[in-house]
């Protein structure tokens, strides 16, 4: 018997909560062996899988002390030299049984204590492989793949479940390059039903590996997303498990990019990330994101504590990192970032609302503030031009450019400012130049001013003077002062970006329609 069960431990892979009761009661021992029969694993001698034990009891069939050989591992793109045997403490049937269909079935399958031990001495344990509540074509699927059946196509575009999961996964060995140490405390995917994905969590996750000869870490603490509306991608999802051909593939990606899913999910969450890899270290401590839908409004809050970039001057891509940020006087970096916006369906209209900003820590802070409309038609466009986007997936990038930008001639600009925030970034710029010209930082200070003006002088005969010199003015006083240099865009009459277009392309276009201004504050 030929038993392919390591895709089926990968399908069924993810951790699953207790198995429940539910409809194994009504399951006789009697039905349970004939689904396992069927299957090929109880009721015939086979070089390839034996257990010590079956028990029954109320409606589960658990296999103990079971052993798999002959592993069949057939991957493409994976070369490895497999292990003969794989070793399971416990597989367990929720309520297996053939059902009027003719198929095997079952309400829920796990596997505890699986273990692993390639020829090089690589090792793979997992405590706990299930999935919880699957539908009856994922089950029947499922039975088949662990019966050793090749000749059938997984419907996975029709599967739903419970849950789905695996806790307790280690992997040590040695690659080629170096020894490796892999450790993942928990995966899950939860309530998958025909539009949405109640949960996915990837919990604790560790890695420690050798790349070219330098150590490579990697750790990360919590990965999850809630309420993710998976409908929006099961056009591609559909097309990839059927083997679909490049073209079609290409088709369902850009219908799928394409598609305007507003509230693609609840709440998005990333904590506890760091790592190293040829001595440049990186941490993460917070990103969170959450998109609230009342009525006709949608909200969309992201926030970014701190993210860190530390180099580690023993190294040589840490040195040359350590020397490119040390010319600023840094010794690492860290980054903060907020952004807010709401989306009204009745009106189109798209503005930010609260904090959106992106920080440098002692260096530099840029808020932003937007006021957009038409985005109800901008939407509306989406479809029709997936379709030219999927057909002319080949075509000229300047053509794909110009459809893009007939995508959003719709979008009309109410406001929209940037406000430049010096918090110590542009003396260490300055000095640094200095140093590097052999002059005081004053000297360079007066070189830049003077350059602002030139460069004014070179400007486009079409752009008012009198707004150069309201830029010149600005950018004079924020180099001399540093302080914050504020642009703000907010036209006297609004005007869509298709108007803009339109106009330049006319030679027609008016700066003065903008509203554009520029101005400095000294520090406060």
């Amino acid at each position: 018997m030929r038993l392919d069960i390591l895709p089926a431990l990968a399908l069924s892979g993810l951790v699953v909560t207790a198995l429940p009761a539910g409809s194994a009661l009504a399951q006789s021992r009697a039905d349970a062996e004939a689904a396992l029969t069927r299957m090929g694993l109880i009721g015939s001698a086979s070089e390839d899988f034996s257990y010590a034990d079956a028990s029954w009891s109320r409606g589960r069939y658990i296999l103990s002390d079971v052993v798999v050989r002959n592993l069949d591992i057939d991957n493409e793109d994976i070369d490895v030299d497999g292990p003969e045997e794989m070793n399971i403490a416990r597989m367990i049937f929720e309520a297996p049984r053939i059902n009027a269909d003719d198929d095997v079935v079952f309400d829920a399958f796990a596997v505890e204590g699986l273990s692993m031990i390639d020829a090089d001495g690589g090792r793979v344990e997992i405590a706990r492989i299930a999935v919880d509540g699957p539908n009856a074509v994922m089950a029947a699927d499922l039975a088949r793949m662990l019966s050793g059946q090749d000749d059938f196509d997984p419907d996975w575009s029709a599967y739903r479940f419970e849950s789905l999961g695996f806790e307790g996964f280690g992997a040590q060995g040695d690659d080629g390059e170096g020894p490796f140490d892999v450790s993942v405390e928990q995966f899950i995917l939860q309530d998958f039903g025909d539009v949405e994905l109640g949960r996915m969590a990837l919990m604790n996750v560790s890695v420690d590996a050798v790349s070219e000869g330098a150590p490579v870490s990697f750790r990360l603490g919590e990965l999850s997303v809630t309420g993710f509306q998976s409908s929006a991608y099961s056009e591609l999802m559909e097309a990839i498990a059927s083997g679909a051909g490049e073209d079609e593939v290409m088709s369902a990606y850009y219908r799928t990019a394409f598609s305007p899913q507003l509230d693609l999910f609840d709440r998005f969450a990333m904590r506890g990330l760091e790592g190293s890899a040829e001595g440049v270290g990186f941490a993460l401590d917070n990103l969170v994101g959450t998109i609230n839908k009342a009525g006709s409004r949608y909200t969309w809050d992201f926030a970014l504590d701190s993210a860190r970039i530390v180099p580690d001057a023993a190294q040589e891509a840490g040195a040359q990192v350590a020397t490119a940020i040390g010319m600023l006087g840094y010794e690492s970096l860290e980054l903060s970032m907020a952004s807010s916006a709401v989306y009204d369906e009745s009106t189109g209209r798209m503005q930010t609302i609260g904090d959106n900003y992106l920080e440098l820590r002692d260096g530099v802070r840029l808020e932003m503030e937007q006021d957009f409309g038409g985005y109800d038609e901008y939407y509306a466009a989406l479809p029709e031009m997936a379709e030219r986007f999927g057909e002319g997936a080949k075509e000229a990038p300047s053509e794909d450019a110009e459809a893009v930008f007939e995508m959003m001639a719709p979008i009309i600009l109410y406001n929209m400012s940037l406000r430049i925030v010096d918090q110590s970034l542009l003396e260490r710029a300055l000095e640094a130049g200095a140093a590097a010209q052999g002059i005081t930082t004053d000297e360079l200070r007066m070189q830049a001013a003077a350059m602002v003006g030139m460069g004014m002088m070179s400007a486009p005969p079409e752009i008012p003077r009198p707004l150069l010199s309201q830029l010149s003015g600005a950018l004079t006083q924020f180099i001399n002062n540093g302080g914050s240099l504020t642009i703000d865009v907010t036209p006297p009459e609004p005007v869509s970006i298709g108007t803009i277009a339109e106009q330049v392309e006319d030679d027609t276009f008016d700066y003065n329609a903008l509203g554009i201004t520029f101005s400095a504050e000294a520090p406060q």
